[in-house]
């Protein structure tokens, strides 16, 4: 049986990219020994680490007056590490909360301050009122979650806003074109777009950081002097990184991997709204997603009935998060054509059934 993983996340691998992971592993170049076993010191994996950086600068045109840093501990850790290192923040941002993500976010950034601070949340407004309520703020900051994997809402036009953005772009990171105008950070897992878990993509203007006194580990200024190997870094994660903008890059770029994304997204949106007598898209339609669809059945039954038969057919990782629960297709940048037609073709059978 051909499996098609649609997962959220750790998510489909490229068959090429698993390939060459397959032979490195085993032997890494004329070495004699795996990648798996590099140094971090050594300089076969400070060349990885350059050629990953290098290729993150140029398809995604990173401005020159950004750092790039590699770290472990998740995007969640960025809800520590961002406000630790620029405690000014704190008087200075406003969030926007656009799903769960968001709002645990906003959670952990209100630990670190003894003021209440300002958000906007997401309820029955239209986007244009929302962008509004965000630009009249007084804040120079905003923070924002490009992509809201559970709610499968997303915003990609960020010169919409009048504010400094810090965005968590972990979902969502190299599969559209995107300018640099009004950008400060922006973070990002990798285990959804750019390979496996173990490292985040921090990408912040030279002058975001302020002075500290923090531990060693905690301060950005160290990773960056470093050029992300103050201390050992998640070697294996990052070579995978590598990898997969490798295969972005033979792939046609950013661009045809945004074309790719909204032309699958869109046949799948297609088929929700032709069956809205079964069907309940979730997300606001000036919302949607391209990178995570998310919809549930009417009939409450069927959603489990689909859950269970899609899984027996080789269609993996469809179940919408234990939350609100539902149907959510993962659209990432390996996801093939091929697969969403099979998807797609199996839906339909499955609404013609009852």
């Amino acid at each position: 049986m051909k499996i098609n993983n649609f997962s959220a996340g750790p998510s489909k691998i490229p068959q090429t990219v698993l390939d060459q992971l397959g032979k490195d592993i085993i032997g890494y170049k004329d070495l004699g020994y795996s990648v798996l076993e590099l140094s971090h010191r050594s300089q076969e994996f400070d060349e990885i680490l350059q050629d990953t950086k290098k290729n993150l600068v140029n398809i995604l045109n990173i401005p020159k007056n950004f750092d790039v840093i590699f770290l472990q501990g998740g995007a969640t850790f960025q809800n520590t590490f961002i406000a630790a290192n620029k405690p000014s923040l704190f008087d200075n941002i406003i969030f926007l909360l656009t799903g769960t993500w968001g709002k645990k976010t906003y959670e952990d950034f209100q630990k670190y301050s003894d003021k209440k601070i300002s958000k906007i949340s997401l309820s029955d407004q239209k986007l244009e009122d929302l962008i509004e309520e965000v630009n009249i703020h007084k804040s120079e900051y905003l923070y924002l979650a490009s992509n809201e994997t559970i709610e499968g809402i997303q915003l990609k036009n960020f010169n919409n806003f009048n504010k400094k953005l810090i965005i968590d772009m972990s979902s969502d990171i190299c599969s559209y074109k995107f300018d640099w105008d009004n950008i400060s950070f922006i973070y990002a897992g990798a285990q959804k777009n750019l390979g496996i878990p173990g490292v985040t993509i921090c990408i912040l203007e030279n002058d975001f950081i302020e002075e500290n006194n923090l531990t060693s580990y905690l301060n950005a200024k160290n990773h960056i002097n470093k050029n992300s190997a103050f201390n050992t870094p998640p070697t294996f994660s990052i070579y995978v990184m590598l990898n997969i903008l490798n295969w972005i890059n033979i792939n046609g770029g950013i661009e045809q991997i945004e074309e790719n994304n909204i032309s699958k997204a869109n046949k799948i949106y297609r088929l929700i709204d032709e069956n809205l007598e079964k069907l309940i898209p979730l997300a606001p339609k000036d919302l949607r997603s391209t990178s995570n669809i998310v919809f549930d059945f009417k009939d409450k039954s069927k959603t489990e009935q689909f859950l269970k038969q899609s899984s027996e057919n080789g269609f993996l990782g469809l179940n919408g998060h234990r939350s609100i629960g539902g149907v959510r297709i993962s659209n990432y940048n390996s996801i093939s054509q091929e697969m969403v037609s099979n998807l797609l073709e199996f839906i339909q059978k499955f609404l013609s059934s009852y």
